[in-house]
């Protein structure tokens, strides 16, 4: 199969799918090492001014309004910080879901570590990330009802450039209830994410200056 020149002459051969995931690869793993370095020249101030923007964005969503549990993450200190969305959420008495890494597919579980009004502790996973203790109630994936994802990148179709795991693009396509929410800071958005085929797109993006469903 080819693909069709936009001024109508021979259509070039189309880039084989093996290639362009090792194409979009590369790409990523440029775009990542950039904006991280971006990323962690901002000062905590700055963080915490647009965390808080970016938070009362997504508290005006309908898709927030409305789900009564929400899976949300515990932040690194130079990411989106969501304290205050968890806290809000706790408020609202939704049901909040956080992640834990594992070893089985899709390598992503949820755990619910306020269940039942049990204050149980986070520990400090082997990536220095909050997260619930194996004596958290487990949340089945269908029944989250909004995600909201971390992420180094969006773009304006959804597509994310996220930490290299693909923790994310394996555990969205299970949560088949779930609006799915991006969140990062307004710098972070690109024209276009580099994407390959097992890459899953968020349907929302919200930043510190705006909010927009991505293109489908």
């Amino acid at each position: 199969m080819s693909e069709e020149r936009p001024d109508g002459s021979a259509p070039l051969p189309a880039i084989p799918d093996e290639l362009r995931d090792q194409l979009a690869f590369r790409a990523k793993r440029e775009l990542r090492k950039r904006l991280k370095a971006v990323r962690a020249a901002l000062p905590a101030s700055v963080v915490a001014e647009r965390s808080a923007a970016i938070v009362e964005r997504v508290l005006s969503l309908d898709a927030w309004k409305q789900a009564g549990t929400v899976a949300l993450f515990s932040s690194m200190p130079e990411e989106v910080q969501c304290a205050a969305l968890i806290a809000a959420a706790r408020a609202q008495n939704k049901r909040v879901a956080l992640p834990v890494v594992i070893d089985e597919a899709p390598g992503l579980a949820f755990r619910a570590p306020w269940d039942g009004g049990v204050e149980r502790p986070l520990v400090t996973s082997m990536y220095g990330i909050d997260e619930p203790g194996e004596d958290a109630p487990e949340v089945a994936f269908e029944a989250i009802e909004l995600v909201i994802v971390p992420a180094l990148a969006f773009d304006d179709r959804g597509h994310r450039i996220g930490y290299g795991r693909g923790y994310y693009d394996r555990t969205l396509p299970r949560c088949v209830r779930a609006k799915t929410v991006g969140v990062a800071f307004d710098f972070q958005l690109v024209a276009e994410v580099p994407t390959r085929k097992d890459d899953v797109a968020v349907q929302t993006v919200v930043t510190d200056k705006r909010s927009f469903d991505a293109a489908r």
